[in-house]
């Protein structure tokens, strides 16, 4: 039933794209094959010698493709390779590129492009049609291009405006997206043990968790007051920036993963904002700072069922295919819908039920952060713990 309504979804995704003139963006929550789509659009065109492009992030996302197009190939009985001429390429080598002309552009993770510099490969290049692939867009982020701002939502339009949308909400209400209990657990900030690092190089002294956040929250507010615009402007986000990063780097939310991680035996990703935080608590981070072949053999190791904790900041939040991945943790996070919904997102719809863990910090930003992350999305299964200890008896019962 599962597959029929997903194929369901994707052959109305593929309508929608041709009724717009091929140009056009697919906003669909992951898991329901926005791949597939885009290799349904692909057989769309013309089985000449152009040159079809899939466009992604980084060039992990080709290890996906390629496993994508294997199970295409055998669902459909089609060879795409030898179909068609499609060429991979990430988003920092294809904006330098000029005067290309290709057939499809495929532009997996489309809002990764729409940057004044990304988005000159759309400018500076030929095609005949596009299709855009994302689970969400932060339409309302500002550039200043030639004097004058322009938004994602703006460049979205003039490149590949949105034709189908399925929304978190959609996927949770009609069973096609995985069933999910999210569970928030609430903690403070560590006001006994100093381990956060201040002062000057020459003078340096250690401060707890709270006295750290409270100092710079103090700090930020008040730069809100200063009356030059530039120092305003520099101070707010200097204090900002440290304000977060406290917040990303709490010892305290390490103590509380690895508490959750004991009781949880199934496989499980952590994502966090800071790697140094995701280090402490597992070697098996799949990031920037390992080699290609080390993240391959992690997510190998992890695919395989060798190790049951992986964890990620940015590598494997979107286009990563983890079967057999129960529990999502997000220790950090933003303040946005889309990097919430491209991280549960790794929770594939298997027919049982996945949970998704957030530490959520008392009386810091992060209630803030959270409460416009959460804003729109009403169909998930929340519960609140006061701590930890709340939560794991609720695990054991």
């Amino acid at each position: 039933m599962l597959n029929k309504q997903k194929d369901e979804i994707q052959q109305k995704a593929l309508q929608k794209w041709i009724e717009a003139g091929k140009k056009g963006t697919c906003e669909i929550i992951t898991g329901l094959g926005k791949t597939f789509i885009s290799l349904h659009a692909l057989y769309t065109m013309p089985r000449d010698d152009k040159v079809h492009l899939f466009l992604a992030e980084t060039v992990d996302r080709k290890k996906d493709l390629i496993d994508d197009i294997n199970k295409y190939n055998k669902l459909f009985d089609v060879n795409v390779t030898e179909d068609y001429k499609l060429k991979f390429l990430c988003y920092q080598s294809a904006y330098k590129l000029k005067g290309h002309k290709y057939g499809l552009v495929i532009a997996d993770e489309i809002h990764d492009s729409l940057s004044p510099a990304y988005s000159q490969f759309y400018i500076r290049n030929y095609y005949d049609a596009i299709i855009g692939l994302s689970a969400t867009v932060d339409k309302a982020k500002k550039y200043t291009i030639g004097g004058r701002l322009i938004t994602k939502g703006d460049m979205l339009r003039s490149i590949a405006p949105i034709c189908f949308k399925y929304s978190i909400n959609q996927g949770q209400k009609e069973e096609t997206a995985r069933k999910l209990k999210v569970y928030i657990i609430k903690h403070k900030l560590d006001n006994i043990n100093k381990n956060i690092q201040a002062g000057s190089k020459k003078k340096r002294f250690y401060q707890t968790e709270l006295a750290a956040y409270t100092y710079w929250d103090k700090v930020h507010k008040q730069a809100w007051f200063i009356s030059d615009e530039h120092d305003r402007a520099l101070k707010i986000k200097i204090t900002a920036t440290k304000r977060s990063q406290i917040l990303y780097n709490l010892e305290s939310k390490v103590v509380v993963i690895k508490k959750l991680l004991s009781n949880l035996k199934s496989q499980t990703i952590i994502f966090g904002n800071s790697l140094e935080s995701l280090f402490k608590i597992t070697q098996n981070v799949v990031s920037s700072r390992n080699s290609d072949a080390m993240n391959e053999r992690i997510r190998f190791a992890f695919e395989q069922g060798n190790i049951n904790v992986i964890g990620s900041f940015k590598k494997l939040k979107q286009g990563a295919n983890l079967p057999g991945l129960d529990n999502c943790v997000i220790m950090s996070y933003y303040s946005t819908d889309k990097d919430f919904i491209q991280r549960i997102g790794r929770l594939r719809n298997n027919g049982a039920i996945g949970y998704v863990f957030i530490l959520l910090t008392e009386n810091t930003q992060e209630e803030v952060w959270f409460s416009k992350m959460m804003e729109g999305i009403d169909n998930l299964d929340l519960t609140y713990f006061n701590n930890i200890e709340e939560c794991l008896i609720s695990l054991k019962n």
